[in-house]
């Protein structure tokens, strides 16, 4: 048996190694969930997160993607109604939510007995002062109240709340005081001053599909919107739901378009340089890229991000730059002298294989420092980047020679010009050696774009949220009296008791600015239910009470027996005191669950307060910035600074790759033409920097990671430059056409809505139009001869 044919090879290893990945990656894709569209996944991992304020904006975040909010409204209110109508029945058959809310039909015994567990625990301010302070003025106004035939119903009789601490629940459990309930029909509704009637829905996601993995969410709020509109109704809709389905949607639009177009423009161009169909083999390093990346990345990380596929789809252009190189001094072939010179494929691979690998060490070496962010898309890029190109490297070194064995090159245009372009850019770099004052005034023009050069992050940037979508949330906002601003306080205490206490401090802080228009309102615990200490300390002023009718006769001058009131009194004060765990689980207390974040750790009990209409943050953070326990929560503002510590660490470590590819060229090259091929990516990236600052974009994260891989570019391109084997013209076209390659695709993204893939796109276009410019100034023809300089002549003769 001849053991020679199943010798292993680096091929055959390789080869190995990239069909497990493949069969790994087919399995995934068909048996898991691997696709993240949730936005917070972008979030950065903090270091030493605080456990409150994670508490906080977890209870914040799986409020906002479990719930969609609908309105119907119309200025008729029977045609918002009958919409609503039509619309829950639309949700509830669809089978997209686990619950759909259109209809409230309490259940009038336990709605009692809920206001009879709460009365005494939530009674207002103004009411427990007059029943300390001035207790005949409490019972005269419940007494006119219970024979005011004009007030408003309560909906616990007389006979079962003779001291009438129930009928302030239900203001209570309405803190917005926006919504109203209809009797006929049990909708929740809103008028607004413009008279639209607005009918409230509210529907659930199931817990597994709040991600709308199967794309039915945006569909069916289309649905609806048709709906609404054959009634003659108008539709608001809000959820974190609906911005992740829309920006799901969107992310794999651009990305399919964006990898269709990068392809076609890329092949195309590749077919009418080469002139052979055999360019659709350089398809396989793609494909053995792109399939290597992701399968890291799962990996990895289990999953992939959305915007991870659309920057990394991106890398069309960058993972055919190795098979180039290589295969793009053959047409230059054709028109050398010698037999020697005719381009063949083996020998040209061992000719530019010290190139690639220097140039792969370095990238790989920029990629592995950027692992140590903290920010997980980018970790995600980093990984998917530096995998897609060890495979495309494989690839070409592996594949690619065998499968052009027998290519031999024509003569072909591309060769003529890159020609003509090399000799025209060595008389353009002599004129302005020569003319020094060009580049003095590029010098101050750049200076003049690092001025003005903005750095600066902000979280917004990272999706593309349909502006409707924006204008509808806030319009609901308004319309519920529910206008936050993403800005809040979060309290906390080592008790429950504590915790109402504080948050009482909070509000009195506070409710001076609401007095001055600087806060439109605010909701905290403090203002539905009392501290236990408190309802026992009325409870207290009950039983003395009972021993003074003199302060309750009202009550018995309009026929209430006295051995009614003094038992309702009696009765009232043997009430236990309502924690505040317990005051939160009825049914009234929906609106103000929300608030209550239970005990984060052990003895931390937390809660938020909500803040609407801020018009003065300073203030307000200012107001009550001096409590302890307190802590301000600005969560874009924190996410914001995190993408600019993200940010600056991600610039030290690329200083830090920059030293250690300088120690790395010097080994190979030579300290001093090391140093001149480090030059080309950091000039390259002071010029982009400049350009965007001239241009008024913002230096983002996402523009850094630019400026990174722009710099990764440099490298490939100034190695090559200097040390390939090729005459000065074919390096040159070998470094246009993976210039062209690549700008072509980084060029799509500056196309993208989202802004932060836009600024991306940008910031690499830029960087390979420098790293090409500089580079080409590596370039040296081996034919050329050095200039000497004249000798000088002797004096005299």
């Amino acid at each position: 048996m001849d053991t020679t044919r199943f010798k292993p090879t680096p091929r055959r290893a390789y080869s190995a190694v990239i069909l497990l990945l493949a069969l790994f990656l087919a399995y995934t894709l068909a048996v898991k969930p691997w696709l993240q569209t949730d936005l917070t996944a972008l979030l950065p991992q903090e270091q030493q997160p605080d456990a409150v304020l994670v508490a906080a904006d977890k209870a914040a975040g799986q409020q906002l993607e479990s719930q969609v909010v609908l309105l119907a409204g119309s200025p008729d209110a029977e045609k918002a109604f009958q919409a609503a109508e039509e619309i829950a029945s639309l949700w509830t058959q669809s089978g997209v939510f686990e619950e759909v809310e259109s209809r409230t039909a309490p259940d009038l015994a336990a709605l009692r007995g809920e206001i009879a567990d709460l009365g005494l625990a939530t009674l207002p301010q103004a009411q427990r002062t007059m029943l300390f302070e001035e207790p005949e003025a409490y019972f005269r106004t419940r007494a006119e109240a219970a024979v005011n035939l004009f007030a408003d119903p309560s909906p616990v009789p007389l006979e079962q709340d003779w001291l009438g601490f129930g009928r302030f629940v239900p203001e209570k459990a309405n803190p917005y005081g926006r919504l109203q309930w209809h009797a006929g029909n049990g909708m929740l509704y809103s008028e607004t001053e413009d008279g639209m009637t607005w009918v409230w829905l509210r529907a659930r996601l199931p817990e597994a599909g709040r991600l709308d993995d199967k794309g039915k969410l945006l569909p069916l709020l289309a649905q609806s919107r048709a709906l609404a509109a054959e009634n003659g109704a108008d539709v608001l809709a809000a959820g974190g739901a609906l911005f992740a389905a829309a920006s799901k949607a969107g992310a794999e639009r651009e990305s399919r378009i964006m990898s269709t177009a990068g392809l076609l423009l890329t092949f195309t161009l590749l077919l009418w340089v080469f002139r052979s169909l055999r360019v659709f083999w350089l398809l396989l390093p793609l494909a053995a890229g792109l399939a290597a990346g992701l399968a890291a990345v799962l990996l990895v990380f289990g999953e992939v991000h959305v915007l991870t596929l659309v920057v990394g789809t991106s890398l069309v252009g960058m993972l055919v730059d190795f098979p180039l190189h290589w295969l793009a001094p053959s047409v230059f072939a054709p028109s050398e002298k010698t037999r020697a010179a005719v381009w063949q494929a083996a020998p040209a691979m061992k000719q530019v294989l010290p190139t690639f690998a220097v140039s792969l060490a370095v990238t790989a070496a920029g990629y592995a420092l950027l692992w140590f962010t903290p920010l997980p898309v980018l970790r995600q890029t980093a990984v998917f980047s530096g995998f897609a190109l060890l495979g495309a490297f494989g690839a070409t070194v592996w594949w690619l020679p065998p499968l052009f064995a027998r290519y031999r090159a024509r003569e072909v245009p591309f060769a003529v010009y890159t020609g003509k372009l090399y000799h025209a850019a060595g008389r353009l770099k002599n004129r302005v050696l020569q003319r020094r004052g060009w580049l003095a005034a590029a010098a101050l023009l750049a200076a003049f774009g690092l001025w003005r050069s903005d750095w600066h992050d902000d979280i917004r940037q990272w999706a593309d949220m349909p502006s409707e979508m924006l204008v509808e949330a806030r319009q609901i906002a308004v319309i519920g009296g529910m206008d936050t601003g993403g800005q809040y306080w979060v309290v906390e205490a080592e008790n429950e008791d504590g915790l109402l206490r504080r948050s009482a401090a909070v509000s009195h802080a506070l409710q001076p600015l609401v007095e001055a228009g600087r806060l439109g309102g605010f909701q905290s615990l403090d203002r539905f239910i009392l501290p236990q200490d408190d309802q026992q300390k009325l409870a207290k002023r009950l039983r003395e009470l009972v021993r003074l009718p003199e302060t309750w006769r009202p009550l018995t001058d309009i026929g209430i027996p006295a051995q009614t009131v003094r038992k309702a009194l009696a009765q009232a004060a043997e009430r236990q005191p309502l924690p505040l765990s317990d005051g939160l689980k009825p049914q009234l207390a929906e609106a103000w669950r929300g608030l209550y974040l239970g005990e984060v750790e052990k003895g931390r009990f937390a809660a938020v307060v909500r803040l609407y209409g801020i018009g003065d943050s300073a203030a307000v953070q200012a107001a009550a910035g001096h409590l302890g326990g307190v802590h301000w929560a600005d969560k874009r503002a924190r996410l914001n600074e995190s993408f600019r510590h993200t940010r600056n660490q991600a610039a030290w470590l690329k200083l830090a790759s920059y030293a250690l590819a300088l120690g790395l060229l010097g080994c190979v090259f030579g300290l001093k033409r090391g140093a001149k091929i480090l030059a080309v990516p950091l000039a390259s990236a002071v010029l982009s920097v400049a350009v965007l600052g001239l241009a008024g974009i913002p230096v983002s994260l996402f523009a850094m990671f630019g400026l990174l891989l722009g710099s990764a570019v440099g490298i490939d391109y100034a190695v090559y430059a200097a040390a390939a084997k090729h005459s000065a013209p074919a390096r040159l076209g070998g470094m246009l056409l993976a210039a062209l390659t690549t700008g072509i695709s980084f060029s799509l993204l500056a196309w993208s809505s989202t802004p932060a893939v836009a600024a991306f796109g940008i910031t690499v276009t830029l960087g390979v139009a420098f790293n090409l410019v500089l580079a080409a100034g590596l370039l040296k023809d081996k034919n050329e001869k050095p200039r000497r300089k004249a000798a000088a002549k002797p004096i005299g003769r």
